[in-house]
């Protein structure tokens, strides 16, 4: 889409929407090829929302997803849109095959390009909606940490009450705060990005885990440092057994 519409219209003020618990490859891709990015709340009423007010501002916000496969084309519908989506694919596809390429050959290039990012997307089941604001108090109890399971943090942000962000200069986040349903977002130096949050219609509670690896580290280094990762920061900060989560 960048290369097709973004580049090739001569507009520099393009933008692109993500959820903040899809993948942050969309983000990278931004901060290297120059265009605007910006991350929302789960759910196309958010994504939809700010590919609006950006585009009222004055960029044109030709995509945006959810990383449960959902993907929206602003600048047609400001809303998840299956339609755009298969046209949108459809000439992908016909471009990329008449380079001699699958839409697999694709996507292992742009991984080539900037690093794979592998996930561990998952939950445990809760059926004490107390439990998730109790592991948000401990974890905070003696103020934000510089480290969790020895691993540097890079940034925090607590969708919570009080709202924290450590990016932003008055530390408070610019996306909305839920007192009921609060979000933990950690952002690792190793570039590992943690995400974690209680369902608001189910009893569970969510995390999302992905990591990034830089250009030339195998997919199988990636996922393996994830897995890594992912056990020992799930076991600090969530303490599953004390806490009575259960796992699928």
């Amino acid at each position: 889409l960048y290369t097709q519409i973004g580049k090739s219209s001569g507009d520099d003020k393009i933008a692109m929407v993500a959820s903040t618990v899809s993948s942050s490859m969309l983000s990278v891709i931004a901060k290297r090829e120059g265009f605007h990015f910006e991350d929302t709340l789960t759910g196309f009423k958010w994504i939809g929302s700010k590919a609006v007010q950006l585009n009222t501002n004055g960029y044109r916000t030709i995509f945006g997803y959810e990383e449960g496969i959902g993907f929206a084309y602003p600048d047609i519908v400001p809303d998840k849109d299956g339609i755009s989506s298969l046209g949108i694919l459809s000439e992908l596809a016909y471009n990329v095959y008449h380079q001699g390429k699958s839409l697999k050959d694709h996507m292992q290039s742009l991984y080539e390009k900037y690093g794979e990012f592998v996930s561990n997307n998952s939950y445990y089941f809760c059926h004490d909606p107390t439990v998730a604001l109790k592991i948000f108090d401990d974890f905070k109890r003696d103020g934000y940490p510089d480290t969790v399971a020895g691993y540097e943090l890079e940034s925090i942000r607590y969708l919570g009450e009080p709202g924290y962000d450590s990016l932003t200069a008055d530390k408070k986040p610019t996306l909305a705060k839920s007192k009921s349903s609060p979000m933990l977002t950690l952002r690792f130096k190793n570039g590992c990005v943690v995400q974690l949050r209680a369902s608001g219609t189910e009893p569970k509670f969510k995390y999302y885990i992905e990591m990034r690896g830089e250009p030339g580290i195998s997919r199988e280094e990636v996922e393996k440092e994830l897995m890594k990762v992912s056990r020992l920061v799930l076991e600090e900060i969530c303490q599953p057994e004390q806490n009575g989560l259960v796992v699928p």
